[in-house]
């Protein structure tokens, strides 16, 4: 797994706090210093990234920011050398390479440019098809847009094709959350993120809004399972609905805490031990890796920050975990404490073990990070 970090945006959206800026001269340079980043790190990383265990999960993505802002003739040798060093290493290409674009940023020979150079996925983030949502955001883009980008990336030729969406926000009704919903599996996506809004406090949204009460977000969440799951989307994760072989390959991956490197400025990477993140400025991040020396914080993960990863992000996914994948991870001792603290969730319905296997119902999904808190070590 790799994934890329691009870490430009033409303006900032009112609720987001990923690390971007909005002084795109520096692309060029950005795009440089994460190719050479890549030549530092490919060898000691790739027994790590490809071997048998892991070529399932062979996948590449480039994530921001807005990546659909970066100009062909950068973008095309960093994701061709990707591609190209993936297949060596590994002796195929990756199965799933997703590039996230702004609707408006694309058109249809862009598109072609990106089949031809080897992007087989797009995540578009729409967010909402109201304009006056989109601009109370801030986004760039119209609600006709969104639908537009969609129809111009199918025709295209592109046949996966992921949408965003935002809920629980202020000023959304029902109404407009159902529209949405219908608008969207309308347009036929193959994969949709639908994602509860969190206010970040120093985001505009975060310094200035208010979110709704639970009760009318919980109502949302409730009509967001139902609209796409009678339009036959399937929910594998509390954010993911797919339609049928349409899962996010090299989101899946992470539930699973599969080894990736992550490229670029505040780009984290994952060794199956520990993690590092890159650091989140665009001059020191550059000044770094050419001094062969970047610039990183480590984080070593002590084996309760391991337990509880792992059962965090086993809970997440529809399916849960198997009991027996946890005696073989951690030994009986891990599987007794785990049982003693899921009682009271059994007792209130929030949990379910079933037979061998342990995980939330639908209809708890919305709750599941308070169920997921209860059920690990305290730090």
């Amino acid at each position: 797994m790799i994934y890329v970090h691009f870490p430009f945006c033409k303006s900032l959206c009112s609720y987001c706090n990923y690390f971007s800026v909005t002084a795109c001269e520096d692309i060029q340079d950005v795009v440089a210093a994460i190719h050479q980043e890549w030549l530092l790190e490919r060898d000691a990383w790739a027994p790590l990234l490809f071997n048998k265990h892991s070529n399932k999960h062979h996948t590449l993505y480039i994530g921001g920011g807005t990546p659909s802002l970066c100009p062909q003739q950068d973008l095309q040798p960093l994701v061709t050398s990707l591609i190209q060093d993936s297949t060596v290493y590994s002796g195929k290409a990756p199965i799933e390479c997703t590039l996230e674009a702004n609707p408006g940023d694309l058109s249809p020979s862009s598109c072609r440019a990106l089949l031809d150079m080897g992007i087989n996925r797009l995540s578009i983030g729409i967010q909402s098809f109201f304009d006056q949502h989109l601009q109370a955001m801030e986004r760039r883009h119209t609600a006709a847009e969104g639908k537009e980008t969609i129809n111009t990336a199918r025709e295209a030729g592109f046949t996966n094709i992921s949408i965003d969406l935002l809920f629980g926000f202020p000023g959304l009704t029902q109404h407009q959350w159902q529209e949405t919903l219908l608008q969207a599996v309308e347009s036929k996506p193959d994969h949709i993120a639908a994602y509860q809004l969190s206010l970040e406090p120093d985001t505009p949204w975060g310094e200035s809004q208010t979110l709704p009460p639970q009760e009318t977000c919980l109502q949302q969440y409730a009509t967001l399972q139902e609209i796409l799951t009678n339009h036959g989307y399937l929910q594998y994760e509390v954010s993911a609905f797919c339609l049928p072989g349409k899962k996010a390959l090299h989101n899946s991956a992470y539930w699973q805490r599969i080894p990736y490197i992550g490229l670029g400025p505040a780009a984290h990477s994952f060794n199956g031990k520990d993690r590092y993140e890159n650091v989140a400025d665009i001059n020191r991040y550059i000044m770094g890796i050419r001094k062969k020396s970047p610039y990183r914080t480590y984080d070593r993960l002590l084996p309760y920050n391991v337990h509880n990863e792992w059962i965090l992000l086993q809970l997440r996914t529809t399916t849960g975990f198997s009991l027996k994948q946890l005696l073989e991870r951690e030994g009986q001792e891990a599987v007794t404490g785990f049982l003693e603290r899921i009682t009271p969730l059994q007792k209130q319905g929030l949990l379910i073990k079933e037979y061998d296997r342990v995980y939330i119902p639908a209809h708890a999904l919305f709750l599941s990070d308070y169920i997921i808190r209860e059920c690990l070590l305290p730090s």
